[in-house]
């Protein structure tokens, strides 16, 4: 069968984490090689939208495109043009949202929804629309019934062997590869290790999806990935890359023992750094180089998003990751019901402690998350464009325009001094200093929020027995 597997765009223009990094479309990568035996094609329209010619030239049998929250409209999109250029295309989605809230797609132009991981149902969908198409024997999908109904199968085996797992189909992506980065680091691959993550932040929906369960490849199984990478740099797109001391002291042996040079960057949390220091020696002596933390700030923050950590530890963490030369990518939330004096002492610890590269979000209600369920009543929005983390989708404490404006004001770096040490001690070049001064003018633009926002812009608002929510 021929298969195009599709990543949608949906990137809001002018701002946005695209801005910042643009990782392969791993999952993608990862069913076409759970389902061997079939000529695929991705096609990425973040790089490549013209999703008609590749219809045209490619005459697929099976369409499937992948959906994270602000990524629903743009798949459905994809799934309808299949169906419009030929009827015979059998359309399926799967991802993140689309497990959370299939009924979002019982749509006329999709013929499955696959949910959970890909690698545990796809294999059998495609084997069923080779040998019969008795859509009745996949277990895991949800698909439509020639008189339009939607029907849920059983779900099937929820245990996936991370060891038994074959190499992403990297091939499939090798003409858009100069094109995937990581901060400055261009081009880079995505690996990951583990699923699923045991803590429980209120605003994440990704132990949710895996219904709280975590699992891991082993340490040789990782680094025969690791070897087979071609690009110079990786990024361990774990949600928690430092969770299992033994294990990730077990990769850098190996690795160290093995010869393998990359440059590595991960994620992970602050006290799994303050627990075990010498672990992060360890992994900087053979190619780390920076590190994603969510730091949020205060601990009023981290308690309110169930964080189970503490800004004491957040901030010896730094202290270690300073000592070590990383380089910290600080994640900060801001929550729609901040006053100004809020933001303004988030700006003074962000300088405080020099973080330079700074992620800041507006606490947002994901689909699926536990926050989503208890500020249902309060949603402006069902527009799934608003969901981007970049958008209050519930109301706010300060005037709109002003929340957007002290909102985008934390991308205003005001200490300068940390960012020519980098440059010093050959961690940055002047050039990604010019190229990370574009993308924080570019997230400093307030009124670029503005056209997005569900009061202010063009989303659709919710309405509650007739009357509109409120504003």
């Amino acid at each position: 069968m021929r298969i195009l597997l599709v990543q949608p765009e949906w990137q809001s223009k002018g701002i946005g984490f695209r801005l910042a990094a643009m990782p392969e479309p791993l999952g993608l990568e990862m069913v076409a090689a759970a389902a061997p035996g079939h000529e695929y094609r991705i096609l990425d329209m973040r790089l490549d939208g013209d999703l008609a010619a590749a219809l045209r030239g490619f005459q697929p049998d099976v369409v499937a495109v992948t959906a994270l929250t602000p990524e629903v409209y743009a798949a459905q999109d994809v799934l309808r043009q299949a169906k419009e250029f030929d009827k015979g295309i059998f359309t399926v989605v799967g991802g993140h949202h689309v497990s959370l809230l299939p009924g979002d797609f019982h749509q006329s132009y999709v013929d499955a929804i696959a949910l959970g991981e890909g690698e545990l149902v796809f294999p059998h969908l495609i084997e069923q629309l080779c040998n019969g198409r008795d859509l009745r024997k996949v277990p895991g999908i949800v698909w439509r019934e020639s008189d339009g109904r939607f029907v849920r199968n059983a779900a099937g085996p929820s245990a996936l062997d991370m060891d038994a797992l074959p190499l992403p189909r990297w091939d499939l992506t090798a003409k858009y590869r100069p094109e995937y980065f990581f901060l400055f680091d261009k081009p880079d691959t995505s690996v990951a290790t583990g699923r699923g993550c045991p803590y429980r932040c209120s605003f994440c929906s990704v132990w949710v999806f895996y219904g709280g369960k975590t699992r891991q490849m082993s340490a040789r199984r990782v680094v025969d990935e690791v070897a087979q990478v071609a690009t110079d740099h990786i990024t361990f797109v774990d949600d928690n890359f430092l969770m299992n001391r033994k294990r990730e002291e077990a990769i850098a042996d190996l690795i160290k023992a093995e010869g393998i040079r990359k440059r590595f960057s991960m994620e992970c949390r602050t006290d799994s750094i303050v627990k075990h220091p010498d672990l992060l020696a360890k992994w900087v002596d053979i190619g780390l180089y920076a590190v994603l933390l969510g730091l949020e700030g205060s601990d009023e923050t981290l308690r309110n998003v169930n964080k189970k950590n503490t800004a004491k530890v957040n901030d010896e963490a730094i202290r270690i990751l300073h000592d070590n030369g990383v380089i910290i990518w600080g994640a900060f939330i801001a929550d729609p019901d901040w006053t100004e004096d809020d933001f303004k002492r988030l700006r003074e610890y962000v300088d405080s402690r020099e973080i330079t590269h700074t992620q800041f979000t507006v606490l947002t209600p994901l689909p699926g998350s536990q926050l989503w369920r208890q500020k249902r009543a309060e949603l402006l929005t069902e527009d799934y464009g608003c969901y981007d983390c970049l958008h209050a989708v519930v109301p706010t404490r300060l005037p709109r325009e002003e929340f957007y404006k002290q909102f985008a004001g934390l991308y205003r770096p005001k200490v300068l001094g940390p960012y020519f040490d980098l440059v010093r001690a050959g961690k940055l070049t002047i050039e990604d200093c010019k190229r990370g001064k574009e993308m924080l003018d570019a997230m400093a633009r307030w009124e670029m929020y503005l056209p997005n926002d569900p009061v202010l812009g063009n989303g659709r608002k919710m309405e509650r027995q007739g009357r509109p929510a409120r504003k």
